[in-house]
């Protein structure tokens, strides 16, 4: 059996190991060793040790027998080494090296001879400057990929080989900065962005890549501005308040390339400049505008519709049993006990509702040649109902009714307790108010984000 397998056999030995004692795995391991069969016996010690490290008898078999099974790893080993396999003879002696430090760990200490160590070192040393020579020679032939994976495995054998390292993240990083460059002078800067971001995450200071990174934003930044948003309803203040929210969602977009200037700021500037915008405007306007403020593009919106309704409370009468207690006597024993009844009763169920209705038109409007780059009508309606019971009595008392009586189903009674404990006051129309023009905001804030995705490459 290849020493590979018997590594295997012992995987599976421990899957079987559940239900048997340290003891019965120090048995067979004695059995097998008396038979000559060396490295099943050090599996069974092995197994025995990880359910009992104080079984004496078991530590004195794997030493011995472990011993046995190292060696063959080592000859393995070194036999590789005979032969010129130097990969396949450091991952031997990986594999030894494992095995002995799994022995180690359940307190057996095995042997290793000087000589493989010395051996180990030689092979390794000419088998990473192979490794090393190869990777530079890939690298000035701009195959950085095989010169990475050369590096790697430098680094997983040695990390402190050389400067390995360094290397391994210069041919990882050098193709992505070519293609960010590339992406770069295409004027394609979100995409360049991108990459030379995944540069410097990997190396901070590699070449230019934070200066282009941050070239790449002043270039391709795309400046929106926020006009005064309009009402086209009879409520006060709606235009206000879409536009604050509008204004929070835009600037809490996490697009660098985004810049918001808010209505304010914009107003001071047409102000200074003796102009004025509404949300209708022609081409030449734009362009003006654009250049004036410096901005791509300009978001102008509308309330178009609003409507609040402060629902009434309901009341119905809803039919039930008052569950009491009749002190009977027990004739046979002369003893008294006491009957469960149930009566008739009635309990008041409420329900009360607050809905919210808006409709919001938005349009971003480009400034250098007037087009409409999007347009949308987005509508919302957000209520609250609240539903709740009220009962004079002692509510432990009162049980719902069915078709036929009462009903002591637990769960029927648990649901009419919660009614009675439920929330008497809907969300107010104030409330639900902020929260429709948040998502009114929001979902103009999704459209700009998928947008920029395309405006920006």
């Amino acid at each position: 059996m290849p020493l590979t397998r018997y590594l295997t056999y012992g995987l599976l030995l421990l899957l079987l190991a559940g239900c048997a004692t340290s003891k019965s795995f120090q048995k067979k391991g004695a059995k097998l060793e008396q038979a000559g069969l060396m490295e099943e016996a050090a599996h069974q010690y092995l197994i025995s040790l990880q359910k009992n490290r104080s079984n004496i008898e078991a530590k004195i078999g794997l030493k011995s027998t472990g011993q046995v099974l190292l060696n063959r790893l080592l000859t393995d080993f070194s036999q590789q080494k005979v032969f010129g396999n130097k990969k396949e003879a450091i991952e031997a002696w990986y594999t030894a090296k494992r095995y002995r430090e799994k022995v180690s760990n359940l307190g057996v200490q095995l042997n290793v001879p000087s000589m493989y160590q010395s051996d180990y070192e030689e092979i390794k040393d000419s088998y990473l400057n192979e490794l090393y020579d190869e990777g530079l020679e890939l690298m000035e032939s701009g195959s950085f990929q095989e010169a990475e994976k050369r590096f790697v495995e430098i680094k997983r054998i040695d990390p402190n080989f050389e400067d390995a390292h360094e290397l391994a993240d210069i041919a990882y990083v050098e193709p992505i900065y070519n293609e960010a460059m590339l992406q770069f002078n295409l004027e394609h800067y979100r995409s360049a962005y991108d990459k030379f971001k995944r540069v410097t995450q990997r190396m901070s200071n590699f070449k230019d890549a934070k200066e282009k990174s941050e070239e790449c934003i002043e270039l391709g930044r795309f400046t929106l501005a926020l006009l005064p948003f309009e009402n086209s309803t009879t409520r006060n203040g709606l235009d206000t308040k879409i536009s604050a929210y509008s204004l929070e969602a835009l600037t809490s977009v996490s697009d660098p390339f985004l810049k918001v200037v808010d209505r304010e700021n914009l107003g001071l500037i047409l102000e200074e400049q003796k102009l004025g915008l509404t949300g209708v405007m022609d081409e030449e306007t734009a362009v003006s505008v654009g250049e004036l403020i410096g901005a791509q593009a300009i978001v102008s919106g509308a309330i178009l519709n609003y409507g609040e309704n402060i629902g009434r409370t309901q009341r119905n009468r809803r039919d039930a049993y008052e569950q009491y207690k009749v002190k009977r006597l027990n004739k046979e024993d002369n003893k008294y006990y006491y009957e469960t009844k149930y009566r008739k009763t009635s309990y008041d169920e409420y329900v009360s509702r607050n809905l919210v209705t808006a409709s919001f038109q938005y349009k971003l409007i480009s400034l250098k040649t007037g087009e409409i780059l999007a347009s949308r009508i987005i509508e919302k309606e957000l209520k609250d109902e609240v539903m709740y019971g009220m009962y004079d009595g002692e509510l432990k008392n009162l049980f719902p009714a069915a078709a036929n009586g009462v009903n002591p189903n637990r769960r029927a009674k648990s649901q009419l307790n919660n009614l009675m404990a439920a929330r008497q006051t809907p969300r107010s129309v104030d409330e639900l108010s902020n929260d429709v023009f948040r998502a009114l905001s929001d979902d103009m804030k999704k459209d700009i984000e998928k947008l920029m995705r395309e405006l920006v490459e």
